[in-house]
């Protein structure tokens, strides 16, 4: 004799939770804002080799006796340019790395269906903000040159 039987009970379905997608894009985000704003500090620390209250130093550097001043002042200045450096490198380093995160996550939220949307999001601007970021790099550094042009001539 066989017994009928019972229905087995019906687990509800939870849709996922966006969160993996979510900070996947807030990862990517992240490292287009801190790469920009970290390049447009270096473009302004590379405006600021030269100071202003530095000309009258400049000028009698060239006259008489005043070598040793004068080549104090250029000592800063190679200084003040390395940190320059230092701090553009430091911004697309910060970059690579935000971005890298906010990729793999996204791919992660994209394959899980968990953020989807945000992960799709994240991984478009991880690939395709370090061109932004390039373009904004040579605007930054050549602005930062072009206020050094008085100082120079």
């Amino acid at each position: 004799m066989s017994y009928p039987a019972y229905p087995q009970p019906i687990a509800p379905t939870i849709p996922p939770r966006p969160a993996v997608g979510i900070v996947a894009f807030i990862a990517s985000a992240a490292a287009f804002v801190l790469g920009g704003a970290g390049i447009w500090l270096s473009g302004f620390m590379i405006g600021r080799l030269v100071r202003l209250t530095e000309i009258p130093e400049l000028t009698m550097g060239l006259q008489g006796e005043g070598w040793a001043p004068l080549q104090d002042q250029m000592w800063e200045v190679i200084d003040r340019a390395v940190g320059a450096f230092v701090v553009l490198v430091i911004a697309w380093i910060l970059h690579m790395l935000l971005a890298a995160w906010g990729l793999i996550q996204g791919i992660v939220a994209t394959a899980m269906n968990r953020g989807r949307i945000w992960g799709i999001i994240a991984i478009v601007l991880a690939l395709l903000g370090w061109t932004v970021l390039a373009w904004f790099t040579q605007d930054a550094l050549l602005a930062g040159l072009m206020g050094n042009v008085p100082f120079l001539g």
